[in-house]
């Protein structure tokens, strides 16, 4: 077993999810990551929640991480995601690999790009999410620290 190569930070306030990915990942790091995320979202359960996604630090995955990203997607929205909000400057490498791992809008479930954090949030508030501009502030300045 190899050690995780590629960093994430995960602020829940609410019912939102805020999360940050930096580095090139290997399957290890996407491993230890669902189950940091199980963990910290396990009393949204059954409730409607959003996540928002920040990966402008985020390089890129090797295809092992595909998988897991699948399962975890999966999962997530089982455990009742609604929105889930991508927010990075237009890549198309990155936008071709988070469309293979990450589930497309079905149902409840609807998933959005966005170039901008404000657009993500405004999106999010007109669906009735409130979202806490802080911990997003704070969450940015921590991720940088582990760049």
């Amino acid at each position: 077993m190899f050690f995780a190569h590629g960093d994430w930070k995960i602020i829940v306030k609410n019912n939102c999810v805020l999360q940050w990915f930096s580095g090139y990942w290997n399957e290890e790091a996407a491993i230890q990551y669902s189950q940091e995320f199980s963990e910290q979202t396990q009393h949204l359960k059954g409730e409607p929640w959003a996540i928002i996604s920040f990966l402008d630090d985020w390089i890129l995955a090797v295809p092992e991480v595909e998988l897991h990203g699948i399962d975890h997607s999966r999962q997530l929205k089982d455990d009742g995601c609604i929105k889930h909000c991508h927010v990075y400057a237009p890549s198309a490498l990155k936008g071709i690999q988070l469309e293979r791992m990450v589930l497309p809008t079905e149902g409840d479930y609807e998933r959005r790009v966005f170039d901008e954090i404000s657009s993500a949030i405004s999106w999010l508030e007109s669906c009735g999410f409130l979202i806490d501009v802080d911990a997003i502030n704070t969450g940015a300045l921590e991720i940088e620290r582990a760049i």
